[in-house]
Parts: structure tokens; sequence; C-alpha cells
């Protein structure tokens, strides 16, 4: 039995997914697993881990982007509310390093979170990275493959991983599309790519899949109100996760749904194709129940404008920035639904937490 330490990014509900999955297992063998997170992601990841045993959920200060109303990322006010935990990281790290004193961790693992592996490199803590934000690092991407307008943001992005989040050993790039790399190995770190991590409520989903008509949809609390008046534009059925449905008014074609782990599991199996922002996680799971993907990247994220491109590229769906979106471009991804599920088929998605699982199993073992 090991004691671990698990962090994860607070923006976006994907870090939530995957990090279940892999706590979930952990925690079924028997481990002890303290979960350090914060904002978008602790709140998911609390209802779903509640009744597992040998697991605690705490609050860790983060980072998390602002966003103006028609969806774009405020730089000014992320900047501004960020402040405190820049301010404060050598007081946030002081305080992740007294925790590993006092209850003799063993091992650690970070999903792209900036503190906890400062400090386990302090305390000569043996730890391990899990994400899919890496792969903009190491991953062989042309020229071409990025056009002009986004060079700027791509650069950002790259400077921020590098600069944000530490590496030991390994790093881990989860991705349905396993992106080739530039390099294995990064100084003293190995960089590993696998296929994506599925939650056990999906795969167990697979054999059920049907194609209902309706469109499921799906974006962060905070970009709600940029795509609603565009769906309620459209003669289709939507199902879309809000944070709160008694703020919207009730309309012939949206029904609104409170988010939930299990219900939104269940209608994903039910859609006929899915409309969401370009998280990794949410987009696997989509492609592997077969259903197509309408992505609206953040502007500002390229990371989300890359995972839009690749679905485009992959001819597995069709993408446009949140702020951009109109229901043209909807209806006009709507009409090629079959030809989207034939190239689903062809890519063959398998499942990877066996393979994480293993990686993970053997890098304890080495301390």
């Amino acid at each position: 039995m090991a004691k671990i330490l698990y962090s994860l990014a607070q923006d976006g509900r994907g870090h939530a997914s995957r990090g279940y999955e892999i706590i979930r297992r952990l925690a079924a063998d028997n481990h002890k697993i303290m979960v350090l997170t914060g904002g978008d992601t602790y709140e998911p990841l609390e209802k779903t881990l509640e009744k597992i045993k040998n697991v605690s959920m705490h609050r860790l200060p983060g980072f998390q982007s602002v966003y103006n109303k028609k969806g774009k990322i405020n730089y000014l006010k992320t900047a501004s509310k960020n402040i405190p935990s820049i301010v404060n990281g050598d007081i946030i790290i002081k305080k992740l390093k007294q925790t590993i004193e006092r209850y003799d961790f063993d091992f650690a693992i970070s999903d792209f979170e900036p503190f906890l592996p400062r400090a386990a490199k302090k305390k000569k803590l043996n730890f391990i990275t899990i994400d899919n934000q890496h792969r903009l690092l190491w991953e062989k991407i042309k020229a071409k493959q990025i056009p002009i307008k986004h060079w700027g943001s791509f650069m950002v992005t790259k400077g921020i991983i590098t600069s944000v989040h530490p590496l030991s050993k390994k790093c881990i790039i989860t991705s349905v599309f396993q992106p080739e790399l530039r390099k294995k190995k990064y100084r003293k770190t190995e960089i590993i790519v696998t296929g994506p991590i599925i939650r056990k409520e999906i795969e167990e989903l697979k054999h059920k899949v049907k194609k209902q008509d309706f469109v499921l949809v799906y974006v962060k609390p905070v970009l709600e109100k940029a795509i609603i008046p565009k769906l309620k534009k459209i003669n289709q059925k939507f199902i879309i996760y809000v944070s709160d449905p008694g703020k919207y008014k009730k309309t012939k074609n949206i029904k609104y749904k409170r988010h939930s782990h299990t219900g939104f599991a269940n209608d994903m199996t039910a859609c006929k194709a899915v409309i969401s922002s370009a998280g990794e996680q949410l987009m696997s799971e989509a492609l592997f129940l077969g259903k197509p993907l309408f992505l609206m990247p953040e502007v500002g994220s390229f990371e989300q404008t890359f995972n839009g491109r690749n679905a485009k590229n992959a001819l597995v769906g069709d993408y446009k920035d949140i702020t951009k979106v109109k229901k043209e471009d909807i209806i006009k991804f709507l009409k090629r639904l079959d030809f989207f599920e034939n190239n689903i088929k062809k890519m063959k998605i398998k499942n990877h937490i066996n393979k994480i699982m293993k990686i993970i199993y053997a890098e304890m073992k080495r301390d």
C-alpha cells in the first residue's frame, strides 16, 4: 500500500474525468490518495469520489482563465485573477512540502498542476505527470499546420507549458490522435505517448450506443451564454448541460440539464453528435462512442484550436472558434454526420487506461 499525492489543474472538467479513472483504480488497489485541486475540477471530482474509500479531497490554490461575454479569454482579467496564486506560490509550495513530510507520502502524480511538482522535487519525492498539454512541446508539428494568425498563441502556450510545469522521470501524454514525437527523452525525462483514458462508465456503455434524434452540447459554465442563442435558431433538438437549468427559459428545441456524471455519459451514448469546447478528454470519449464532433475552441487557447484542427483533418468533425460560430456552421456539420461516423469507425479507438496504470505501478516500484 502506498500513500499518493495527486494534483490536478483547475481549468476545465476534463482533468476531473481523466483523474477520476486513475484515482478510482489506485484506491481499489488499497492505495491511499490525497487529491489536490480547485476551480472547475473540484466539484465534479468530489462528487464522483465521495463514496470511494482511501481518497480524501483538499482544495489547492491554482490558475483559472477569465472570459468575456463572447467567450474569448480576457488576458488582463485572467492575470489579475491569478495574481494571488502567483504571489503566494512559494507559500503554497512550502505548505505542500510540509504535507509531504508530515504524511510521509511515497509517490505523486500531477495533471498539469504547477505547485506539487515543485514541492516534490524539493523533497525528492518521485512523481510523474499525466496530461495532454505537453504534446505541444514535443509533437512533430509542421509550420503549415499552424495558420499565421495562431503562431503568437502557439508560442505563448509553449512558453507557459515549459515554465509552469516541472517534469520528473516520466511525462505521459494522453491523446486520442496519439501524436508522433520529435524526441522521446528530454534531459532525464522519458516522454511517453498513449491513447486516451476512457472512464469506466463510458466504456461500459460502449455496447449500448444508439443514435437518437438529438445533439448533446457542453461548454464551460462561463461560456454557456456564448452558444445558447445560436442553438435557439436551429431546427434541431439539443440537450445542453448547464450549471443552473433554472436560469434559462424552456424552448421547443433545447432541453437544459444540470451537470451530472452519469447523466452526461448516458446522453452521450444516445445522441447523434456532440457539440462542445475542444478539450481533449470529452473529445476522446465522444469519438470512443462513435459520435461526430463540432468543436468550439476557446479563443486564446491554442491547445483547443489545435484539437479542433486535428478533428477536422481526421475527418471526424469540424470546428469554429466559439466567438465566430454561426448557425450555418452547425447546420452544415449536421448534414455530414454519416460521413464523419464512417471515418470514426476507421480510427478503431481503444481505451489505454491499463497501459497507463502499468506505467504508474512500474514507476512506483522503482522508488
